[in-house]
């Protein structure tokens, strides 16, 4: 019988992975290394060390075991160690979970904590600095140069594998941490036999816990790129669905550097004709509890800084509804108005692309003062004015590039929907008529002013309305429904209604489109000059109507010169995708300057990067299919610094220096055609995936790469080039037209034929 726990480190299990595997000619077999008492791997390595600086005579009664860790060989050691009788001390950077904090502290482990920006990296300084200035006190374990690492794994983990295959493993995947698994593995199973050995490596600046980058950090002395068959690359958010794919499909529940060993194995597995892989799994998932791997839900959703300052993630597990208030039908121009619709559409498309059922509505008041004052001004009845004008919102809209799911209703069409709320409010006793209007009595709600907005004990008599106007209980009530006057009498501008004809106000006008457009309210955007009362407002309306909503958004005006609106931007940048490229560029948390200089500048950097996306077009024709690694890691900072941008409430202002560096390196990697086909393709791709969230591509100006024309299209350019080439201009001439007919157009250019969709 075994005497203690640490005689059954190793032995771990292998287990086939058949759901995730689509190659059935190859056998996916993954070592669950959770299955050591400590819970990972690296406890074959913690037993190695301690027992090494044993037979050496280093480590003594006494001294204290201190290492540098991300956690795993921390657990490791204060098991071991609290088997043998040793104090531990273990340097860990902040950012380490919590589930990791807490085994380490019941192990009796002391735990220092580095700053979490400097990652290992700063807790391996500050163990070496320990170690050199006190010897005496410490020993330091030293994992990236500590031999017995390769010991361990080149004694266990790689011969189990050999003798739990009966040698038939052909390929094995582990992923690099201190890189003691790569490295003793593949010695072990390349002198049993001729087994291909590969080792995951992140990309820099990922978010995979316990995995290296041997770039962006301290590469372990222990290190040798060379000892493996290959280096294979895993995105952050493939290893981590992989994690909850391996848990729905798999029953395995294993933690981020067991989804980028799937993703390795995976990636091998679509090259081979058969063999038989080994995949490494190094911990469980239950030492990720805390991060958000496994919050599936939330990760439909963003995270928004709310009006009271509040962090709120939307649950968008059952759908969401955003809405906010379209452009005034009386000024269907304004900045601030587009502003709103613009940032709306982003987050409209953000979470769709994470794959949550999202709509999104822009309400237009169509009974409002200012709607009625334009269209007895222009001679027009309502109805014909608002048509006209909402036509011309629509056609801003299409300009601007606003997703077609946006939409915008009338309030007019939530007319009944208006007057059901407002029979509510009166049945529920929140509202009153009073000589044939309609009011809300703010004291009978006693959740108005929940939103903080405003202190209400503060708020003066008459900030609601004009007093003048109205007849009410409180001045502080506000109006719901107001008595039609004569002349919208005269011209029919009423609802004929149980209280008398009537209009309804602003408030209700936009509750009531918001209702008639969307399912259900989740978000509203508004801007500054709608913290109060106006939120407030539609809060009291919209709960009576069953609607709770889960953030409440406002975002600064638009610091515009008089008579400056977004046709006067149009004209200035030249083009409506850079005029959305300017609405986009500030953040949405501070006023955005519409001033001559600062629309040019962003004209010029939509330029740049329109300019980026063609050449991109263009190079995807060139040859060669080989992607270097310098491209797949730009790749990956645009994907990985835009995500971060928008789950950190929508931060754009914080990427934009991430795609300039982007179009910046793919424009110098395309001069003289310096960029094979296949990379100029991946970070197309990208690029372009990025922009189905930003909108800020002209794609229609985009060149269309020849390779990528139907073949019909191909051989008519073609053909025309040779007539060209042959002064055979009529024959030349006749083709551009076939080509035209069939939605193409050709400009010719020094580098050849250029052609675009029409």
């Amino acid at each position: 019988m075994s005497s203690h726990v640490l005689d059954h480190i190793g032995g771990t299990p292998l287990v086939q992975i058949r759901r995730l595997n689509s190659n059935p000619n190859v056998k996916i077999l993954a070592k669950l290394e959770s299955c050591n008492p400590g819970g990972s791997i690296k406890d074959r390595v913690a037993l190695a060390m301690v027992r090494a600086a044993e037979e050496s005579g280093e480590l003594v009664p006494g001294k204290t075991v201190i290492e540098p860790t991300s956690g795993n060989t921390g657990i490791g050691l204060a098991m071991v160690c609290a088997v043998r009788g040793y104090r531990v001390k273990l340097l860990m950077s902040e950012n380490a979970s919590e589930e990791r904090r807490m085994i380490l502290r019941a192990y009796g482990a002391e735990i220092e904590l580095t700053p979490g920006h400097m990652g290992t990296d700063g807790a391996i300084e500050l163990a070496y600095r320990m170690a050199r200035e006190e010897p005496e006190k410490y020993v330091l374990m030293d994992q990236y140069n500590n031999p017995a690492c390769i010991d361990a794994h080149y004694n266990g983990t790689g011969m189990e594998i050999w003798e739990q295959t009966n040698g038939a493993v052909t390929h094995a995947v582990c992923t690099l941490g201190t890189s003691g698994t790569a490295m003793g593995c593949a010695k072990r199973l390349h002198e049993m036999g001729d087994v291909f050995v590969a080792a995951v490596e992140p990309y820099a600046g990922h978010r995979i816990q316990g995995l290296k980058n041997m770039h962006e950090s301290y590469p372990p002395g222990i290190y040798d790129k060379t000892a493996l068959d290959e280096v294979l690359r895993v995105e952050d958010e493939e290893a981590f669905d992989l994690c909850r794919r391996l848990a729905r499909e798999e029953g395995l529940f294993v933690g981020m550097s067991s989804g980028a060993a799937m993703g390795g194995a995976l990636k091998l597995a679509e090259t081979m004709d058969s063999g038989v892989i080994v995949v490494i799994f190094p911990d469980g998932g239950e030492r990720y509890l805390s991060t958000p791997l496994f919050a599936v839900d939330e990760a439909q959703g963003m995270c928004l800084t709310t009006v009271t300052g509040d962090t709120v993630c939307l649950d968008c597990a059952d759908g969401a509804g955003l809405y906010s208030m379209g452009p005034s039908l009386d000024n269907p121009a304004a900045l601030d108005a587009w502003r709103r619709v613009v940032l709306l559409d982003v987050m409209l498309r953000d979470l769709r692309a994470r794959g949550a059922d999202v709509r999104a509505a822009c309400g237009l008041s169509d009974m409002d003062d200012r709607t009625l004052a334009a269209a007895r001004e222009a001679g027009m009845d309502r109805s014909a004015f608002v048509k006209q004008a909402r036509g011309h919102i629509m056609e801003r809209a299409a300009l601007l590039g606003v997703d077609d799911g946006m939409v915008w209703p009338l309030a007019e069409q939530g007319q009944q929907k208006a007057l059901d709320v407002c029979r509510s409010l009166l049945g529920h006793g929140l509202a009153y008529e009073k000589l044939r209007s309609v009011y809300f009595d703010v004291f009978r709600d006693a959740r108005y002013g929940e939103l903080g907005t405003q202190d209400m004990t503060k708020v003066s008599a008459g900030r609601t309305v004009d007093l003048d106007a109205y007849v009410k209980d409180n001045p502080l009530d506000f109006t719901l429904l107001k008595r039609a006057t004569l002349m919208d009498l005269k011209r029919g501008d009423i609802l004929e209604t149980e209280w008398g004809n009537v209009r309804p106000t602003w408030f209700l006008q936009h509750a009531a489109a918001a209702l008639a457009g969307l399912d259900r309210i989740d978000v509203f955007l508004g801007s500054e000059s709608h913290r109060f009362p106006h939120l407030e407002n539609l809060r009291a309306i919209w709960s009576a109507a069953g609607r709770e909503l889960q953030a409440w958004l406002v975002g600064p005006q638009v610091a515009a010169e008089s008579g400056q609106n977004l046709d006067t931007v149009f004209s200035q940048t030249g083009n409506a995708r850079a005029a959305r490229f300017w609405l986009l560029s500030a953040s949405h948390r501070k006023a955005l300057c519409a001033g001559e200089e600062s629309v040019a500048m962003w004209a010029r950097n939509w330029r740049r990067v329109q300019d980026g996306a063609a050449v991109l077009s263009l190079a995807v024709d060139n040859r060669g299919d080989d992607i270097p690694d310098e491209v797949r890691q730009a790749v990956f900072d645009l994907k990985a610094g835009f995500s971060e941008a928008m789950d950190a409430d929508i931060s754009l202002h914080r990427f934009w220096p991430v795609l300039f560096r982007f179009i910046k390196l793919v424009n110098g990697w395309c001069t003289a055609n310096g960029m094979s086909g296949e990379a100029a393709r991946h970070c197309l791709e990208q690029l372009l995936s990025v922009d189905d969230v930003l909108g800020i591509v002209d794609r229609d100006s985009l060149p269309v790469a020849l390779s990528l024309l139907p073949e019909d299209v191909q051989q008519m350019v073609a053909d025309r080039q040779k007539a060209r080439a042959a002064r055979d201009f009529e024959a030349s001439d006749h083709l551009r037209d076939q080509l035209a007919s069939a939605g193409y157009q050709v400009k010719d250019s020094a580098s050849g034929p250029q052609v675009y969709r029409v």
